[in-house]
């Protein structure tokens, strides 16, 4: 019994890469995603496939799967007898395979008598990439914050009236962990941190109208009042009944210059049809969303007519 190796992080970034790279190249109405599960017609379960294309050609439904592999050996015959039994079990009307490495002159004959279509997806150079893809560089702009200070009022009756931000009892350690659930309502059991606080903030306003990038930070203040149900933890372990918890925090936005020397820059061509260069600008900061500018177009284009251009950028109030 042969066990498919366990795919890592880089195997899934090479997928939906590929992935992306098809979806600039598609016309409008097609869906691309990845990874993908579609049933089987021998078993009815299941089966995964790298990613898949969906579309309509009049009534009828087109699908297209896609297989890829990151390995530094030439891809032989064994893997595309594979994909060509899995395409007719799950009923793709074309199955793409992808290499990073390339195929063996056997599997390509392989490919072409089943239905298979090959893609060699490579890592290129600055000088090699079409000139109207050499952009110098791109910007991100970055929303940053810090806690600057956590000032703490007692309780004292629900007569409230705006405190003065520096009328406050005493004001929290600077180490105190942000994350800590520190916050306690005596009445529900429930427990928040300064974290959740600043959250609290994001979802009744905007705590960056009017900050202007690339300046100084600014400081501001956010008041929150409790009625005398909610306790904060200290560090000598005793509790203190809150009256308001006034936060403030340092706000400024930062670029992030990512230069074209940086950038990914990818060809992915076949024997068949046009190469396609990429060049994707990534931010480093933010790689559990990977937000990211894309540049698209046919290695050999002279205009920008053929130019495709995408990203994922983060949600303004995140």
């Amino acid at each position: 019994m042969t066990v498919r190796p366990q795919q890592g992080p880089e195997w899934r970034d090479f997928e939906r890469l590929v992935a992306r790279i098809e979806a600039d190249a598609s016309p409008l109405g097609i869906t691309v995603k990845s990874p993908d599960r579609i049933r089987c017609k021998i078993t009815g379960r299941l089966r995964e496939v790298d990613a898949s294309i969906r579309s309509r050609i009049g009534t009828a439904e087109v699908l297209v799967t896609i297989e890829c592999r990151r390995r530094s050996k030439v891809q032989d015959v064994t893997w595309i007898e594979q994909l060509a039994a899995k395409q007719a079990a799950i009923g793709a009307d074309r199955t793409i395979a992808v290499s990073a490495s390339g195929f063996s002159e056997d599997a390509q004959r392989i490919a072409s008598r089943c239905g298979i279509s090959l893609r060699k997806l490579s890592e290129v150079t600055v000088e090699e990439i079409n000139n109207l893809l050499r952009l110098d560089f791109v910007l991100f702009w970055h929303r940053s914050c810090a806690v600057a200070r956590v000032g703490v009022r007692k309780f004292r009756s629900l007569d409230w009236q705006m405190p003065d931000p520096n009328g406050v009892d005493f004001t929290l350690p600077k180490d105190t962990d942000p994350r800590a659930r520190i916050f306690h309502n005596t009445e529900t059991g429930a427990t928040w941190s300064l974290n959740d606080l600043w959250h609290q903030l994001h979802e009744a306003t905007d705590p960056f109208t009017g900050i202007e990038k690339g300046r100084p930070p600014v400081f501001r203040t956010a008041c929150f009042p409790y009625p005398g149900t909610v306790t904060v933890g200290m560090a000598d372990g005793s509790c203190l009944l809150l009256g308001d918890v006034l936060l403030t925090v340092a706000l400024w936005i930062e670029h992030e210059q990512v230069t074209l020397q940086a950038a990914r820059k990818v060809e992915y061509a076949s024997d068949g049809i046009p190469a396609l260069q990429r060049v994707e600008f990534i931010s480093r900061r933010h790689k559990a969303n990977d937000w990211r500018i894309s540049l698209q177009m046919p290695k050999a284009s002279d205009g920008v007519t053929d130019l495709r251009t995408s990203g994922e950028w983060p949600d303004t109030k995140r």
